[in-house]
């Protein structure tokens, strides 16, 4: 089993036409700059891991980077690289300063990370980055705690294999179980900060996922586009060619 934070395959769900998603292909986590000998051979041998995409800012990769795995390419998009006023790290949810202002950050910056064109062209190279994979190769994405920026790589991904939307959510709320220990010990951490306990209340908001801020990306992404599927054509370039191939590639049944 892999320790890695808020590690899982979100490989095995049905679409809704009754075709699986495959299993050992799309991994998804934190990061990996605490990642063992043990977790490196087990992605190396059971998930035979060709490439993570780490969705970090360089700031966070210089900070933390991650730990390399043999034989696995490395690729870095930022995917808020010119999103200013828009963190996703411990420092910038601390200041946000009370826990409704920090679910309000949160459903603000998955509506942003949606409209944003340089997160679009993030995720377009994510989707290119998933097509060059050969048989019987994996994928691993993620960023610092793997919940926004992978919570919605997930999503995109699922959303081309026609997946229905409450699996969808299911998935990404399952985040709050496997980041339980993580979070406590951060929590723990901010403490000796001397924080506020407005702060720290913003802090657990803010480590967390919850259902409204997808909702926040669905609704701005039907306000603007209509449809995830146009979405996915005009915003993040996933014409209907590379959607047939995605879903001849990496569904069964």
């Amino acid at each position: 089993m892999v320790t890695i934070t808020n590690f899982r395959d979100i490989g095995g769900i049905k679409n809704k036409d009754g075709k699986k998603v495959l299993t050992d292909v799309f991994l998804r986590s934190g990061e990996l700059s605490s990642l063992t000998k043990e977790d490196e051979q087990r992605l190396e041998k059971i998930y035979r891991l060709s490439k993570i995409i780490d969705l970090r800012s360089e700031a966070e990769v210089e900070e933390r980077p991650d730990k390399t795995i043999p034989k696995t390419d490395y690729i870095h998009i930022d995917i808020l690289e010119d999103m200013t006023d828009d963190g996703a790290t411990i420092a910038d949810f601390v200041k946000i300063g009370s826990p409704e202002k920090s679910a309000a950050y949160m459903e603000k910056l998955y509506a942003n990370i949606a409209l944003n064109t340089t997160a679009q062209k993030g995720y377009n190279r994510f989707f290119e980055e998933i097509l060059a994979l050969e048989k019987e190769q994996s994928i691993l994405f993620h960023c610092f705690a793997g919940k926004d920026r992978t919570g919605i790589a997930a999503l995109l991904v699922l959303e081309s294999l026609d997946v229905p939307r409450e699996a969808i959510y299911t998935d990404y709320l399952i985040t709050n179980e496997l980041r339980k220990q993580e979070n406590a010990m951060i929590i723990e951490q901010a403490k000796t900060a001397n924080l506020t306990e407005s702060n720290l209340a913003a802090l657990q908001i803010a480590l967390n996922v919850d259902s409204s801020y997808l909702d926040s990306f669905y609704q701005t992404v039907e306000k603007e586009y209509g449809n995830i599927p146009t979405y996915l054509k005009q915003a993040i370039g996933v014409d209907k060619e590379m959607l047939e191939t995605i879903n001849h590639r990496f569904l069964k049944g």
